[in-house]
């Protein structure tokens, strides 16, 4: 039984590493990507990459496991060095930069794109889609499930507590708190 478990633990971790090897193929399709080589990217995730995105990944840059990442065609994902992601999502249909030593948390999303709308008639499109890039800094910190919106610049040396919706820029040397009050009430 032991001899089983172990032989069931070392196929489980070639397939990790099977699985790694073909995720950094896809983030390296394009010839003008740069990834270098102590990158490390972790289990589970999901890769939506276009054979044409341009993917820069600096040294020392770590994407942990179960994280959303799409990087559609034409558009620029850049990541800093010694940088962490984990179970986060990235969608980037123009341009996301993330600065250095940046360590973005559980839950948190970046957009650079919304979908478009009509008024008259109201109609929001499946496949249209209005894009600004997003900017992050160098010592960017998110905490679990913050939202980063199109257009938004983070400067340097920023955290942003849990749950915040970031839609406008944050100037450097700042803490972006959301602010919350609990009611309680007896029954």
């Amino acid at each position: 039984m032991k001899i089983l478990y172990h032989l069931i633990l070392k196929m489980d971790a070639l397939r990790k590493k099977a699985q790694c090897a073909k995720d950094l193929k896809i983030l390296k399709q394009n010839p003008k990507s740069k990834i270098h080589p102590s990158f490390k990217i972790g289990s589970n995730n999901y890769l939506d990459i276009s054979p044409n995105a341009e993917i820069q990944i600096a040294e020392n840059v770590e994407i942990n496991e179960s994280n959303n990442i799409a990087v559609k065609r034409g558009s620029q994902l850049t990541i800093g060095k010694n940088t962490y992601i984990t179970r986060a999502t990235i969608a980037c249909f123009e341009k996301v930069e993330i600065g250095e030593n940046c360590i973005l948390g559980e839950g948190m999303k970046i957009f650079d794109h919304n979908h478009q709308y009509t008024k008259q008639p109201f109609s929001v499109s499946k496949t249209e889609f209005n894009t600004a890039p997003v900017k992050l800094g160098n010592n960017v910190w998110t905490g679990a499930n913050c939202i980063i919106l199109k257009g938004v610049t983070i400067g340097n040396n920023v955290i942003l507590g849990a749950g915040c919706v970031i839609h406008k820029d944050v100037p450097e040397n700042s803490v972006v708190m959301n602010r919350q009050e609990l009611i309680t009430k007896q029954l």
